[in-house]
Order: structure tokens, then C-alpha cells, then sequence
């Protein structure tokens, strides 16, 4: 049996470092390998960027595919609209040509009615406020201005007129007969004609008793205002016909 011989330890070694392992590396790879490893890395990054690129095209892609798909939706249902709508248009065009005929018709009646009057309302409103003021009214004779009944605006026809506490313009003048238990009540009725806005400047030319002393006759005249035109394709006129 051979015998194992053990050698001294060297005394001036410590038993740390008798056991380090030296850290001595050699990198004993030829460089084809490591240019071909280097290569598969790159080209695996490469392909990677790749992929990642062309799924963001197809989701793009899907998404412009779903909104043109919605808009050419979008835009057949309005086609089919605007067919039904000529269809329906077509068919009522009668009516529609009817309409128009209507609002043209109205237009130019509402330009040649520019200046109507309604007498009898205005006549209506005279006696009404006589009959308030205790007075009867029986007789009336009105005019208008020759422009006014000619069809010229009011305005131009109230030259030389005398203007009205309201600032209206005159466009004839209405003559009042009546009778009245006094002549208070001849003033009171003149009074409440000058409040109204259809006639302006009341004024009396003459009061004289009757035969049988229990009543005055009287005779006034007012001016028609611009405001007493109205009618149905022009302004409207005012129920009460004054105020």
C-alpha cells in the first residue's frame, strides 16, 4: 500500500489563501461564433420591430376599414332619404306650388291695401263714444285726402294738415251732426274724441238749441288718423277700433 506523503504547509501562506481558486477567464470562443450569435440577437430585434409595426398597421387598418364601412352606411341611409323626400315632393308639388302662389298673392295684397280703412268700425267707434258722452250721433260724412285714396302713403298726404297731439298723420277728415241734452255734454263728447288715436283735433263749428229748448244741435268735424288703417292683409285692426 503506497503511502500518501504530505507536504508541509508553507508557514508564511495563510489556509485562505492555500484554498482561493485564481480568477483566470479566457474567452476561448472564435469570433465566428460570437459575430453569428450577435447576428441571430440583431436580427431577432429586428423582426420583433417588425412584427410590432405591421400589427399596428393592422389595427389601423381595421379601424379606417370600419369607419369607411359606417360612413358609406351613413351615406346610403341619407340617399335613401333624399330619394323618398324627392318622391314626396314630387308628389305634393301641387300643394307647394299652391303655398307659394299664396304667400305671393298675399304680399301683393298686403302693398295694394296699404291704406284700407275700416269705416265701419271707425263709424262704430264715433257713435259708440257719443252715446257714452250722452249724445247722439246723426249724421256723418267722411273724405280722405285725394293721395290717401289714390294709394299714397299717409305720410305724404298729411301736408298741410295740422298735427295731431299724437303725433299721427291726418288722412281726412270726418263731418259730425248731432244732438245733445247741453252743451256740456257737446263738450264732453268733443273731449273724449280727442283721447282717441283713429281722429284727432275735434273741433266745433256750431251749437244751436233746438225748437223745443231740451236739446242743442251741434255739428263738429275731426281728422282721421294714419291709425285707422288696418285690415286683414295689412295691420291689424284693434277690436274697440280706438285706443
Amino acid at each position: 500500500m503506497a503511502g500518501t506523503t504530505l507536504m508541509p504547509l508553507d508557514p508564511a501562506l495563510s489556509p485562505q489563501q492555500v484554498n482561493r481558486i485564481l480568477t483566470i477567464t479566457a474567452d476561448l470562443l472564435p469570433e465566428e461564433v460570437v459575430a453569428a450569435r450577435r447576428a441571430r440577437r440583431t436580427r431577432a430585434w429586428v423582426l420583433a420591430v417588425v412584427g410590432v409595426v405591421l400589427l399596428a398597421l393592422g389595427g389601423w387598418y381595421l379601424i379606417a376599414e370600419h369607419g369607411t364601412s359606417e360612413a358609406n352606411a351613413d351615406l346610403e341611409a341619407v340617399t335613401t332619404q333624399q330619394t323618398r323626400l324627392q318622391r314626396q315632393q314630387a308628389t305634393y308639388a301641387t300643394v307647394v306650388n299652391v303655398q307659394a302662389e299664396t304667400q305671393t298673392i298675399a304680399r301683393q295684397l298686403n302693398t295694394l291695401l296699404a291704406n284700407d280703412l275700416q269705416w265701419a268700425d271707425l263709424i262704430k267707434v264715433i257713435r259708440d263714444t257719443g252715446r257714452e258722452s250722452g249724445v247722439t250721433v246723426e249724421g256723418i260724412a267722411a273724405s280722405l285726402n285725394p293721395t290717401t285714396a289714390q294709394g299714397a302713403s299717409a305720410a305724404t298726404s298729411a301736408s298741410g294738415s295740422l298735427p295731431t297731439t299724437s303725433g299721427a298723420k291726418s288722412i281726412g277728415m270726418i263731418t259730425i251732426t248731432g244732438t245733445a241734452p247741453d252743451k256740456p255734454s257737446v263738450a264732453k263728447y268733443v273731449d273724449s274724441l280727442g283721447t282717441l288715436t283713429t281722429v284727432a283735433n275735434p273741433f266745433v263749428s256750431s251749437v244751436s238749441a233746438k225748437s223745443d229748448a231740451n236739446a242743442v244741435q251741434f255739428e263738429l268735424s275731426v281728422d282721421i288718423t294714419d291709425k285707422a288703417l288696418c285690415g286683414r292683409f295689412t295691420t291689424k285692426c284693434k277690436t274697440s277700433g280706438g285706443n
